[in-house]
């Protein structure tokens, strides 16, 4: 197994922006193994960054102005992590449906956006980012390696997606959140520690 090369990750994310391609088509170009190991990765910065930065960095939002109001870039760091631990209950109730299973989960996203939290205390972040991203590790492994992987669920805003092309939204969702994390450096009011 091998995450996927980052030129190769990028030039897939270049793809989908573009509108050449799309989330389902990036993600049956790669196998479940790839998919599951880039995820793993992308993950694992995401937590580097949670487990490094303070508390005051972790809650640090962009100046009142410098982003528009209704972009995800006015968000904090643990509230764009918040919101990324909270949709992969999202992925994983499909990914459960597209093998037949029904299962509930205690948080559900409503919506695009929802479930950002700005109040939750960085090891109490770190530990739930570690635990959601072994669960969504483990549900990868734990589809069958005869599983339909050509079945689809419509995921309202991304068209009809099968195993693979929920993973692939996964991280590409992480990577979008990562990139705006990261964009909290750059603004004068950030925290030196």
């Amino acid at each position: 197994m091998a995450e996927i090369p980052a030129v190769e990750l990028d030039a897939s994310q270049q793809r989908f922006r573009s509108g050449a391609s799309n989330v389902e088509a990036e993600g049956t170009r790669y196998t479940l193994a790839e998919l599951a190991d880039t995820l793993r990765s992308t993950r694992g910065r995401i937590q580097q960054i949670v487990d490094r930065w303070s508390q005051a960095q972790l809650w640090a939002q962009p100046p009142e102005g410098s982003v528009s109001p209704n972009g995800e870039d006015r968000w904090s760091a643990t509230e764009a992590v918040s919101h990324l631990i909270a949709t992969q209950n999202w992925y994983r109730m499909h990914m459960w449906r597209l093998r037949g299973e029904k299962r509930m989960f205690d948080v559900m996203v409503r919506g695009l956006g929802d479930l950002a939290r700005n109040d939750i205390p960085k090891a109490e972040l770190s530990d739930q980012l570690r635990e959601a991203t072994q669960a969504l590790l483990d549900e990868i492994a734990s589809i069958p390696a005869d599983a339909d992987m050509s079945s689809q669920r419509d995921s309202t805003f991304f068209g009809m997606l099968s195993q693979r092309g929920w993973v692939y939204l996964a991280i590409n969702h992480d990577l979008m959140h990562l990139a705006q994390i990261e964009r909290l450096k750059t603004y004068p009011n950030f925290p030196v520690a």
